[in-house]
């Protein structure tokens, strides 16, 4: 072998080398039958993936025998990993309380959904997951597993919300007694909608699209919902640039830009709300293979990378309930690191593509309906 292609020992050069196996990493070890010493040459660099990103890519979809060709071990190995990494990560409702002030949501939506598991005290292998979701950015602000839906699950949820400081007037469901019940208990003051007014406002807004006159009136409508809203975090944040009307400034100066990112929302109505979002829970959650025992850890993991997941604009859904431009990724979640606010600049793309996102979102929400009848005849624009 090596007299041919004057390959040497690297200690006395003799050519006598031979192949002499390999490590356990696969690298080649050769050996000199002149000095008899052997050496490695041409190491191959086997360093482990990051957990957080193998973590990551079980929850959004892989497999455990698809990730073997990642993490190059058994699937049982994988599983006792990814549940120690799991087991490891912080409590979502408490590090979204570590990066939020004030929580000050204009509307919650209150979602149910059961899911298979195979843990000991669930009845039929199925666990229920209570959610309490934001209405402006889908963010889960609250959630709750127990065996089954009852008046506990709502209340305990609620009350904890309520411990942690988080008023909300306005609350939909799809009207269960054990939510009408826990809500009159924890949040007397509050209304409760039904999702008839979510379809009711999305015509309204379809409405006024299908005339290029309305456009002005949507920006206003826009501005006016967002000044109704008690978050001003992203005003805030603007004041740097010396400019109280940048907001508005934005969003009459990129109308296009606003009306298209409308129309994208309105066309994908099913993906952008909560429903969206509980369907991908129970896609999701219908494949896995790890809830034999103590769910919860999933169920934390998976919200914490469905609300820290990048959205078509580029921001998470946390930078959209806080409303402010941050970066904050799974793995900075689970190191507890909190959120970086971006340093954007006045003319940013970014920033206007931000403005744009929180006025839609916020013109979408069902709580603002304006007085329309929807006819074409009697509609003040015409």
């Amino acid at each position: 072998m090596s007299e041919k292609n004057n390959f040497l020992c690297i200690y006395c050069k003799s050519t006598k080398v031979i192949k002499h196996g390999k490590t356990s990493n696969g690298n080649n070890r050769y050996r000199c039958r002149a000095c008899l010493k052997t050496w490695i040459s041409d190491k191959i660099d086997n360093k482990k993936p990051d957990m957080a990103e193998l973590v990551e890519s079980y929850i959004g979809g892989r497999t455990y025998r698809e990730l073997t060709d990642v993490y190059k071990s058994s699937p049982l190995r994988i599983n006792q990993k990814i549940r120690e990494f799991l087991d490891g990560c912080p409590n979502w409702e408490e590090y979204l309380d570590a990066c939020v002030t004030v929580h000050e949501p204009r509307l919650v939506y209150l979602v149910g959904r059961y899911f298979s598991c195979s843990d000991p005290s669930a009845e039929d292998n199925l666990m229920f997951l209570a959610l309490a979701i934001d209405s402006l950015s889908t963010m889960v602000i609250g959630y709750e597993i127990a065996t089954s839906e009852s008046y506990t699950v709502w209340f305990d949820l609620l009350s904890r919300m309520k411990t942690r400081g988080i008023e909300c007037s306005s609350f939909m469901a799809k009207g269960t007694k054990y939510v009408e019940d826990a809500l009159e208990q924890v949040y007397p003051n509050s209304s409760l909608r039904i999702s008839y007014h979510v379809t009711y406002r999305d015509n309204e807004l379809v409405c006024c699209l299908t005339n290029q006159k309305s456009y002005q009136k949507l920006i206003n409508d826009a501005i006016q919902a967002y000044e109704n809203q008690r978050n001003q975090n992203l005003i805030d944040y603007m004041q740097k640039f010396n400019n109280d009307d940048l907001f508005k400034s934005i969003l009459k100066t990129n109308e296009e830009a606003f009306i298209n990112r409308l129309h994208q929302r309105l066309d994908n109505r099913p993906k952008t709300r909560a429903d969206g979002l509980t369907a991908s829970f129970q896609e999701r959650f219908g494949k896995f293979h790890m809830l034999r025992f103590n769910p919860k850890p999933l169920v934390n993991g998976w919200i914490a990378r469905w609300m820290l997941h990048r959205l078509d604009t580029g921001f998470n859904r946390l930078a959209i309930y806080t409303q402010l431009p941050v970066i904050a990724t799974f793995k900075t979640f689970s190191c507890g690191n909190l959120p970086l606010i971006l340093n954007l600049n006045e003319d940013s793309n970014l920033l206007k593509t931000f403005v744009i996102e929180i006025a839609t979102r916020c013109l979408q929400i069902p709580v603002f309906i304006f007085t329309c009848e929807m006819k074409s005849d009697r509609c003040i624009m015409h």
